[in-house]
């Protein structure tokens, strides 16, 4: 708290720092945090995209960079034909001091329904490392041999370690325990085996719907706690927090709970909090990172939430008799008290000089082989036989989408020579909903010609419009992302902007019935042969990203 006195010395005028939630923007759901020193570790859930498990890294909670990913090769991660929102689902990470070693644990569907006809109830796997700061150093998978999803470690104080998972239970006798329930095991870390049996923890207390999941149980005076996330992923997701005696229970509900729960008041611009994870401070204070989403047109319950489940943070405190309190038990906001705010950047660019300029960029699924190299233009794309509607890899990069009121732009040189053939750049959510503008060969007069693409309604419908273009030589194409509407566009040489069409926001969080969606939008660049091999080059001199 910073305290000045006006020109006239008759009062004091107070000014609180604050800061700005989310603390991490865009597609970053289920964060997990861990402390190393002063050093702050963050991991997030990735689902389809390749390299898994984004580790983020802070000095002071609020300033983060994405250093690294924890599963960032075939033989961790294996993700082809995965559903979307498949794939690798929340993780946990910690750090032990004792063997100065970091340790994530998380859970991969290859199939889930729906889509796909079934669940194959997935094993988690264990990756470590001493060098959380060199992708190389992650080791490969260990698999456990309890079942479940959400995994979490506690690495007790006598070096016992425990793996807990949400866990449908209603077919091991706990038939009021819904659709997932909290279970613990004792593990060999070496191995993954099980050490004992497993043991039943905690359903949840909530029928709509009846949930528990995202586990983490830790110790703090001379207790046991568990946080669970509660009630499914949407606008009535709710943080529990439950203390015992033991590891394995009986467990006390904390009187305060849900911890967090802004489903409250379903008119507020941040909903869905929830799967919360806890970190203390080198100095002693305590701070919970969760997830929550922004929904826009209009900013509550009835709007879309286009960038998904996005990483915010709350001040934590413990009561005099043991009990977690987060933001001492307020609706969290968008401007919350404490530590300091931080601008974003208006114009952030790569230009793809010999590398990508950061560790922001995916593929959907993981890719078989390279389809791009670096070029004294930029980037240059090489197209496969995918496209953007399958359950593949084709040849494209993304980005999430990180600011709701933002220019995604690029510069193309690209000469198509068949309607096949097609370059540009997308604002991708699914392989349902993804809207594109770019170059194409007319598919009537075989001209070069720019083209624009969006998917709209309940079963995606797929509308193209044309505008020639005779000019040869590179291309400007703009997506501009507002909070309601994205528009889609173009400009050759030095001139203005044309957007040819515009998709409201809502068709970016959204799925077809049968499906589901997990995952938020994302920018991408990206080169389509059109089912058989491409000869033809798609070269992008830079990307840019502009807040309006």
């Amino acid at each position: 708290m910073d305290t000045d006195k006006s020109t006239d010395d008759s009062e004091a005028v107070v000014t609180v720092s604050c800061f700005k939630n989310p603390i991490i923007p865009g597609f970053n759901p289920d964060p997990t945090i861990t402390r190393k020193g002063n050093d702050y570790f963050l991991a997030t859930s990735s689902f389809e995209y390749f390299p898994g498990v984004p580790i983020y890294h802070s000095k002071d909670l609020i300033k983060w960079r994405v250093i690294g990913h924890a599963l960032n090769r075939p033989s961790q991660l294996d993700l082809r034909g995965t559903a979307l929102s498949g794939g690798v689902f929340a993780p946990t990470l910690r750090y032990i001091q004792k063997t100065d070693t970091f340790y994530m644990t998380t859970t991969i569907f290859h199939l889930l329904n729906p889509p796909d006809n079934s669940t194959i109830t997935p094993r988690s796997l264990i990756v470590s490392t001493r060098n959380i700061f060199d992708d190389n150093a992650w080791s490969d998978p260990i698999y456990v041999d309890h079942a479940g999803f959400d995994p979490d470690l506690f690495f007790d104080d006598d070096g016992t370690t425990y793996l807990s998972t949400g866990l449908g239970s209603t077919d091991l006798g706990y038939q009021d325990s819904g659709f997932s329930a909290i279970w613990t095991t004792q593990i060999d870390l070496r191995t993954g085996n099980s050490l004992v049996e497993s043991k039943f923890q905690v359903a949840s207390p909530f029928t709509n719907i009846q949930l528990a999941e995202a586990p983490h149980l830790f110790k703090h005076g001379g207790k046991y706690h568990l946080l669970t996330a509660d009630s499914g992923t949407e606008n009535n997701h709710k943080t529990m927090h439950y203390t015992a005696d033991s590891p394995f229970g009986p467990w006390k509900s904390n009187p305060n709970n849900p911890l967090l729960f802004n489903g409250r008041n379903a008119s507020q611009p941040v909903l869905a909090t929830g799967h919360a994870d806890l970190i203390q401070t080198p100095s002693g204070d305590w701070y919970a990172v969760f997830l929550a989403t922004r929904p826009q047109n209009p900013p509550n319950s009835a709007g879309y939430p286009q960038l998904g489940r996005e990483t915010f943070l709350a001040p934590a405190s413990w009561t005099s008799d043991g009990w977690l309190k987060i933001n001492d038990g307020k609706d969290i906001t968008l401007d919350m008290p404490g530590l300091y705010k931080l601008d974003r950047p208006k114009i952030w660019r790569d230009d793809f000089r010999g590398k990508f300029t950061d560790k922001g960029w995916y593929t959907q699924r993981t890719p078989y082989k390279q389809f791009h190299k670096f070029v004294n233009g930029g980037l240059r794309l090489f197209g496969n036989v995918y496209t953007l509607d399958d359950r593949e890899t084709p040849a494209a990069f993304f980005r999430k989408q990180e600011d709701l009121s933002v220019v995604f732009s690029t510069q193309l040189d690209f000469t198509p020579t068949s309607p096949r053939h097609e370059a540009g750049i997308t604002v991708f959510l699914s392989i349902w909903y993804h809207n594109e503008v770019g170059l194409t060969l007319h598919p009537e007069t075989k001209v070069r010609t720019v083209f624009v693409k969006t998917r709209t309604g309940p079963m995606a419908e797929l509308k193209t419009i044309y505008a020639p273009t005779a000019e040869a030589g590179p291309v400007n194409l703009f997506i501009k992302a507002e909070p309601n509407q994205y528009s889609l566009g173009y400009s050759v040489g030095g001139g203005n902007v044309t957007y040819l069409a515009t998709v409201e926001n809502r068709w970016l969080q959204s799925y077809v019935q049968g499906w589901q969606n997990f995952v938020g939008t994302h920018f991408g660049v990206y080169s389509l042969a059109g089912r058989l091999p491409m000869l033809i080059l798609a070269d992008f001199k830079y990307v840019q990203t502009q807040l309006l």
